[in-house]
């Protein structure tokens, strides 16, 4: 029981620390251009394509090291959540029963 309050207490520190970065970062791109902001939703959309792919990967186990390891460094921090979340092959990813591959 321990553990899962360290893993909760991790967390929560690391929203309270990543949320004036987000707040900074909102701002910096209101000011910009137009162009910018297409850019920060490509890698917005980039960032959250890689948190989904690194849950679904670690719900299933899958053996992939080469694209579990890309999507959790592009996902970061979300994917630093996932890895404490979920499972290795629980077949559920944040309440989603994820199917089984088959082989």
């Amino acid at each position: 029981m321990g553990s899962v309050r360290y893993v909760v207490r991790l967390t929560c520190s690391l929203a309270a620390l990543l949320t004036p970065l987000g707040a900074h970062a909102q701002n910096a791109v209101s000011e910009t251009t137009s162009p910018a902001l297409e850019n920060t939703s490509v890698a917005a959309a980039l960032w959250i394509l890689a948190n989904i792919s690194y849950a679904g990967m670690r719900a299933q186990s899958n053996p992939s090291a080469r694209w579990r390891i890309l999507s959790f460094l592009v996902g970061l921090p979300g994917t630093l959540l996932s890895f404490f979340v979920i499972g290795e092959g629980s077949g559920r990813a944040y309440g989603i029963d994820i199917p089984k591959r088959l082989n």
